[in-house]
C-alpha cells in the first residue's frame, strides 16, 4: 500500500491527510479491520505524526475509523444491514424534522439552508469531497436544528458519524451528487412555500434515492 498521491493546498494538512484516506477506505485500498498506526502512516506519507494524529481523529468523528485502545485506529466496516438500519432511521427522523422546522424558518434561515447547497454545488464542480461532505452535512443539520425538538435533535446527533460514514459514497461515486443538490433545491422551494407536507415527502424521497445509490455501492464492494 502507498499513499502519496494527496495533494496540499490551503487547507490544514491533516484535512487533507483526512481526505486521502478517507478516499482510500471508500475505494477499498484500505480495508474494513485494518490498523492505521500513526508509524506506518508516517513512513508512508513522509511527514510527522501530530498532522496523522489529528487527521485520525477526523475520521473517527465521520466514522470511518475506530480509535481502539493499544491497538490504534482501525477502519471501520459498513455492511449492507448498517446501511438498512442507519436509513431506516435517517428516512422517519429527518423528514420528521424537516416538517416541524417548516415554521420555525425564517427567509433568512432559508437563504442560508439555500447558500450551503450553493457550495455543495461549488464543491462538486471542484471535485472536492472533503467540502461536499461538510456542505451537504451543513444544509441537513441546519434544518434539523430548526425543528427545534431537542430530544430529536441529540438522537440524530447521537447517529452523526453513522450517518457520515454511510452517505460518503454519495460523494465519491458519480451519479448520485448531482441528484442531491437538484433534490436539494425542491425542498427549498417548498420550505418557501411554507409547505410542510410535501417537505416532509421530498425529505423522504431524498434520503430513499440516497439509501437506495448508497446501498448499491456497498453491495458493489462486497462482489
Amino acid at each position: 500500500m502507498a499513499i502519496r498521491d494527496f495533494s496540499i493546498d490551503n487547507a490544514p494538512l491533516s484535512e487533507k491527510i483526512a481526505e486521502t484516506i478517507r478516499d482510500y477506505i471508500l475505494k477499498g485500498v484500505l480495508k474494513p479491520g485494518e490498523r492505521l498506526t500513526e508509524p506506518k502512516l508516517s513512513d508512508i506519507l513522509g511527514i510527522s505524526r501530530t498532522p496523522i494524529r489529528e487527521a485520525l481523529r477526523l475520521l473517527e468523528m465521520d466514522g470511518f475509523v475506530e480509535i481502539v485502545p493499544r491497538r490504534g485506529a482501525v477502519v471501520t466496516e459498513i455492511t449492507d444491514k448498517d446501511v438498512d438500519e442507519i436509513f431506516i432511521l435517517k428516512i422517519r427522523l429527518e423528514s420528521l424534522a424537516a416538517k416541524l422546522a417548516v415554521n420555525n424558518m425564517t427567509d433568512v434561515d432559508i437563504d442560508r439552508l439555500e447558500e450551503y447547497n450553493n457550495k455543495l454545488e461549488r464543491f462538486y464542480n471542484n471535485k472536492n469531497v472533503a467540502g461536499m461532505i461538510k456542505a451537504n452535512s451543513d444544509f441537513h443539520d441546519f434544518f434539523i436544528r430548526k425543528s427545534e425538538n431537542q430530544r430529536l435533535i441529540k438522537f440524530l446527533e447521537s447517529l452523526l458519524s453513522q450517518f457520515k460514514r454511510a452517505t460518503a459514497y454519495s460523494f465519491t461515486e458519480t451519479g448520485r451528487i448531482g441528484n442531491v443538490i437538484e433534490e436539494h433545491k425542491e425542498i427549498l422551494k417548498a420550505f418557501r412555500e411554507k409547505d410542510a407536507d410535501l417537505v416532509e415527502k421530498l425529505v423522504e424521497k431524498h434520503i430513499q434515492n440516497g439509501w437506495n445509490f448508497i446501498r448499491s455501492r456497498v453491495s458493489k464492494k462486497r462482489q
